[in-house]
């Protein structure tokens, strides 16, 4: 993959222009009138022809049959340096430096007020459009792809990972699927069938802690740098091709393709049908597993109330979603080790008579009406249980780490309070393979 010519102290430039001299850029404000403005000026000293849709910048060369988006405005008292100045900068100098023939850049209004520049644009776009990808919270770290979502099958996943370096969490593929968020600009043109998605950038706290605050006011050029060069390579070697809309899932540089999951599962039914034969060991091991997951609880919530030190990012939770800051972020490591500690120990101390897969088996089909990628980890336990029952918590071992956790309470999905329920999903591991061991 080669890297486009990318100017950062230009770049720089331009979210110096958004961020100090225009400051938040509220929706419907002099100051988002201020940064459509220069947007305009920009482009058009770039060489392309602006016109204006539904309130929105918008510019095309070719067949415009990939659109690129990425909101101009901010919340109110944040200089939105990250969100998104950056990433505005970004298709600026994307604007200056691609080779790309047929390609539309979009600068949104009113993103921050319910995708309002968005939504306008994807109502009123009639020109077909065959890729949709906005920018948003270009900060630190490198390129991830948010919301692959059914539309996103083997063929077009390999044609991501064959271009660009874009990371593609396996948590975040399997919320893209089953419950898309749609939080930014692309999400009125998903809604319409069009393949689109996001891109963000993760750093080591997978998310930016300064979101809508007033210190967001810096950018990482090294992640504007990556992220141009990602969208430079799908501009100049798209239009992806499309395919079934299998449920893969990307591994590394890996698709697994829908097919394989689609085998996982009937292997997963299969091995918990001999668990049939033990009706009567079903209540007792529930008991064992409450019992379990009790104990995990007891030694998840402890370190959560006994006074670590409140983070950035759980001031910034409070901020927008109101979850009062108790140390939780700082306090996720040795919360889950505690959790796991105990649950490991009663695991040993009430070991369970069912069979282990019959569980997850259960779990999985109860999953598959959500999606295939939800039911797969479940089935995968059925499987590998025949190997050792603690491969029964496999499940639980994908949410019950530090990073997911607090993602989920960051983004308002799970307060801390209530991650030892995702403890439930080891269910398969109460169980033994023999009877009486």
């Amino acid at each position: 993959m080669i890297p486009i010519a990318f100017d950062t102290d230009r770049a720089l430039l331009d979210v110096h222009w958004l961020v100090r001299e225009i400051g938040p850029r509220v929706h419907e404000s002099p100051q988002e009138a201020d940064a459509v403005r220069g947007v305009i000026e920009r482009l058009s000293e770039a060489g392309w022809t602006v016109r204006m849709r539904h309130g929105s910048p918008v510019a095309c060369r070719g067949d415009s049959s990939i659109l690129y988006l990425a909101h101009v405005d901010s919340v109110a008292g944040s200089p939105g340096a990250v969100d998104n100045a950056a990433g505005v900068a970004v298709l600026l100098e994307l604007a200056r430096n691609t080779s790309a023939r047929n390609l539309c850049l979009g600068f949104p209004v009113g993103e921050e007020a319910g995708l309002r520049g968005s939504r306008a644009l994807a109502s009123g776009w009639d020109e077909p459009l065959q890729l949709v990808v906005s920018l948003d919270l270009i900060g630190t770290g490198s390129p991830t792809a948010i919301d692959l979502n059914r539309s996103w099958g083997s063929t077009e996943l390999r044609w991501l990972k064959r271009h660009t370096a874009i990371e593609v969490p396996i948590l975040h593929r399997i919320v893209g699927r089953a419950l898309p968020q749609w939080r930014s600009d692309h999400g009125p043109f998903a809604a319409t069938g069009t393949l689109a998605f996001q891109i963000m950038t993760r750093g080591p706290d997978a998310v930016f802690t300064r979101y809508h605050q007033a210190t967001d006011d810096t950018v990482d050029p090294q992640a504007m740098v990556a992220t141009a060069t990602a969208l430079d390579a799908l501009a100049t070697n798209g239009p992806p091709p499309r395919g079934a809309p299998d449920p893969a899932l990307p591994v590394g540089s890996w698709v697994i393709p829908g097919s394989v999951v689609w085998g996982a599962f009937g292997l997963g039914l299969l091995s918990g049908i001999p668990g049939l034969a033990r009706p009567r060991a079903l209540l007792p091991d529930a008991v064992r597993l409450l019992a379990m997951t009790g104990a995990a609880a007891i030694g998840m919530l402890l370190p959560l109330h006994i006074g670590f030190p409140v983070s950035e990012a759980e001031q910034t939770v409070y901020d927008v979603v109101g979850l009062e800051p108790t140390g939780w972020w700082n306090a996720a490591p040795w919360s889950v080790a505690l959790a796991w500690a105990a649950w490991l120990f009663f695991w040993r101390a009430l070991p369970g008579t069912g069979h282990p897969a019959l569980p997850a088996a259960v779990l999985s089909m109860i999953a598959l009406a959500i999606d295939p990628l939800v039911a797969l980890p479940f089935s995968l336990a059925a499987v590998l249980v025949r190997v050792h029952p603690l491969f029964g918590a496999f499940p639980a071992v994908l949410l019950v780490r530090p990073e997911p956790l607090r993602e989920f309470a960051f983004w308002g999905i799970m307060p801390p309070s209530a991650w030892p329920i995702l403890f439930l999903a080891a269910c398969a591991a109460v169980g033994r393979i023999q009877t009486g061991r």
